[in-house]
C-alpha cells in the first residue's frame, strides 16, 4: 500500500477501484494527500467492511463508497485512479472499458500481480506515458507499481518494457537485487533447456539477454 500511496499526486481525488477494505483511501485522506476519495468495489461484502472502517475513522463525509464495476459509477470529480492487486487481464479490461474516462485522470496507478511486463507492454501499445514506478519486496514477494497517463508517448523499447523506464533510472538497490535474481533464474532455465535438448524459450532467452546487458554481468 505504501508504494501505491507514494505515487498519488497531492491534492488529487482518488478512486480506489477494487478497494476491498478501503485502507488506501483512508490512509490518503488521513495524511492530507487527498481532500476526499472514493472507495469502489464490484461486491457489496467488501464495501460493508470499507464503510465500517471509514466510519471508525470518522471520514464518512470525505470518502464515498461506491458499488461499481470498474469505472462505471465512479464520481466525475475523481482525477486519479488506483487499480491494485488484480491480474493483468482484469485490470486491462477495466481500463479498456473506461477509455472515455482515462484522459481526465492525472494518473492511473496499477499494480498487477506478477505481470508488470504485460502491463507496460499494454501501455506502450496505446502510446501512453509511464510517469513513475515503484518496486517493493514484501514477505518474500516482488511487486512493481506503475503510474501512467494518457499523454502521447512513443512506444517503449523492449528493455524499458521488461525493466521499467522509471525503475531503470532510479536504480534502487533492492530492485537491482531483484533483477539479479531474475537473471540467475533465466540463465539457469535456459542452460537446463539446452542441456536437455529442448527448444529454446525465446521470451526467456530475450529476458536473459536484456538483463545481462543492463546489469553488465
Amino acid at each position: 500500500m505504501e508504494a501505491v500511496a507514494s505515487l498519488v499526486p497531492a491534492g488529487s481525488v482518488v478512486a480506489d477501484i477494487g478497494t476491498d477494505h478501503a485502507q488506501l483511501p483512508i490512509a490518503l485522506v488521513k495524511r492530507g494527500i487527498c481532500p476526499k476519495a472514493c472507495a469502489a468495489d464490484i461486491a457489496e461484502g467488501p464495501l460493508q467492511t470499507a464503510r465500517m472502517n471509514i466510519a471508525r475513522e470518522g471520514l464518512q463525509d470525505r470518502i464515498a463508497t461506491v458499488l461499481s464495476d470498474g469505472f462505471k459509477h465512479i464520481p466525475s470529480d475523481a482525477d486519479c485512479a488506483v487499480i491494485a492487486g488484480m491480474g493483468f487481464f482484469t485490470a486491462a479490461h477495466i481500463l479498456e472499458e473506461a477509455a472515455d474516462r482515462l484522459p481526465a485522470m492525472k494518473r492511473i496507478i496499477v499494480q498487477v500481480n506478477n505481470e508488470a511486463v504485460r502491463m507496460r507492454r499494454w501501455i506502450s501499445e496505446h502510446k501512453w506515458e509511464i510517469v513513475d514506478e515503484r518496486y517493493v519486496r514484501e514477505r518474500g514477494k516482488d511487486y512493481e507499481v506503475i503510474a501512467f497517463r494518457t499523454a502521447a508517448h512513443i512506444p517503449y523499447t523492449e528493455s524499458e518494457i521488461r525493466l521499467g523506464p522509471c525503475l531503470m533510472k532510479q536504480k534502487g538497490e533492492e530492485w537491482l537485487d531483484y533483477l539479479r535474481r531474475q537473471y540467475d533464474k533465466a540463465k539457469r532455465i535456459n542452460a537446463l533447456r539446452r542441456e536437455c535438448a529442448q527448444p529454446a524459450d525465446e521470451d526467456l532467452v530475450q529476458a536473459e539477454r536484456i538483463l545481462e546487458e543492463y546489469l553488465g554481468v
